[in-house]
Parts: structure tokens; C-alpha cells; sequence
């Protein structure tokens, strides 16, 4: 007979709001950071709590582009060219960069339109450490659960939802932003297929994903260390996959 309310208002909300002690529990992709980017205190529970990973899913590229008018479903990228888009050196369709991921696409000449995480995200924050450290001379800010805006041609929107949403309006055609897997299902547009160790370009399926964390490291308070997912050699792996928190207390 219990009822549970849960806002979904992004993980630096959620651990602030643990923190306050207006809520029983929280959410986070990452966990209490000791040196928060904004330069504010640094965050510490005043009661006990424990981290218990709850859920796991592969950050997904979710995109809208078409070439004649068809959309297209099988967009194929390297990390490198990633890391490029989202720090803004490559700002068109047919980079040749992108061209090389796709021989057997004719890109078209648009411009890319990066859509980010304007809140605190959880989702930002795991991005942003895959990208700083796979491709640390590329994306040289480190681990940000909030996204810069790089430049103009880069669009903020909060939330899943927003991002998602962004991307699947007409006028999002030529865009691309991080997102959970299943916003991009539930939105019905396709995600980038991403170049993992073995040289395989893999889509974030649950299969994917469980794979690849079999490499991860499990420190003694239960966060995760993703080096051996990143870097995983299993031809079957997602190499963005990681696994969210619930923060829960340990007294009551």
C-alpha cells in the first residue's frame, strides 16, 4: 500500500535534494562529487547512505538526417568522430571523417546541430568521462555533468525529454544528442551504430551492453569503474555502457 513519487529532474538535482533531505532517495549516474565543477561546496550527506547500482543501459547517439528525402537508419560512427562533433571540430554531414564511417552513404552538405543537456545529467556526466578519457586530446574538458555550450551552432534542451524531443521535430533534422537508449526507442528515430576495440560498429541493445560491463570495476562502495568497458576487446560490446545509482540511506 505504499506509494512512491519520483520526479526526474537529472542527477545533480537528485543528490542536492539527498543531500537537503527532502527526499527519501535519489538517482545518480555518478556519485557525490568532492569537487563539484561549479565550484560549489563540496557534496556531503549529513546522514548515512549507500550506493546500490539499480540499473544498467548504454548511452545512445540519437539522431535525424536524411539524404533525398529518406531518413536515414544505419549511421555508423567512430569514437574519434564523436569526441570531434560534440567539441565542435567537425560541423558538417559529409565531413570526410564521417564519409569514411560510411562508405556506402552519399552524406549530404548539412550542418550538424550537437543538442546537449542544459540541466545537471547524469547522462552528460558519463559522455563527457568516455569522451575525456578515450579521447582526452579531442575533448579536453573531463567529466561534465554540465555540458558547455561549445558554440552557436550547439542547442541546450532540459532533459531527456527535451533532447529527445528536439531531435525528433522536423526542424531537428541534421541534429544529434546523447540520450538514454530508450528515448530514442520510445521516439521512434534511430542511434548511431558506435565503433567499439574490436573494430565492430555495435547499437546499445541490452545484449550490447551486458557484455560490455562485464569488464567493469566495482570499487568497495559500489560505483564503477568503466576503463575495462571502454575499452572491452569483445566484438559483441557497446563501448558507452555504464549503470545508474540509487542512492538510498543507511539509517533511518
Amino acid at each position: 500500500g505504499m506509494t512512491v513519487n519520483y520526479s526526474g529532474t537529472g542527477s545533480s538535482a537528485g543528490r542536492n535534494d539527498f543531500i537537503n533531505q527532502t527526499v527519501d532517495f535519489a538517482i545518480s549516474e555518478i556519485p557525490f562529487q568532492a569537487n563539484p565543477e561549479d565550484g560549489s561546496p563540496p557534496e556531503r550527506p549529513s546522514t548515512g547512505y549507500a550506493y546500490m547500482p539499480i540499473v544498467a543501459g548504454g548511452t545512445s547517439l540519437m539522431y535525424n538526417l536524411k539524404i533525398g528525402g529518406k531518413r536515414v537508419t544505419n549511421l555508423r560512427l567512430s569514437g574519434e568522430v564523436i569526441a570531434k562533433i560534440f567539441s565542435g571540430q567537425i560541423s558538417k554531414w559529409n565531413d570526410p571523417a564521417i564519409q569514411a564511417d560510411n562508405p556506402a552513404l552519399a552524406m549530404p552538405d548539412r550542418s550538424i546541430t550537437p543538442v546537449y543537456r542544459s540541466d545537471g545529467s547524469g547522462t552528460s556526466a558519463q559522455f563527457t568521462l568516455w569522451m575525456s578519457k578515450q579521447f582526452g586530446n579531442i575533448w579536453t574538458q573531463g567529466m561534465r555533468s554540465q555540458f558547455p555550450q561549445i558554440n552557436a551552432s550547439f542547442k541546450g534542451q532540459n532533459g531527456s525529454l527535451g533532447v529527445a524531443g528536439y531531435v525528433s521535430q522536423d526542424y531537428g533534422e541534421g541534429a544529434i544528442t546523447y540520450v538514454e537508449y530508450s528515448y530514442a526507442m520510445k521516439s521512434g528515430f534511430p542511434v548511431v551504430k558506435v565503433l567499439n576495440k574490436a573494430g565492430y560498429y555495435v547499437e546499445p541493445t541490452y545484449q550490447s551492453v551486458a557484455v560490455a560491463l562485464m569488464a567493469a570495476q566495482i570499487n568497495p562502495d559500489l560505483t564503477q569503474n568503466l576503463d575495462g568497458v571502454y575499452n572491452n576487446p569483445d566484438p559483441r560490446t557497446y563501448p558507452m555502457s555504464s549503470y545508474s545509482y540509487m542512492i538510498v540511506p543507511t539509517v533511518t
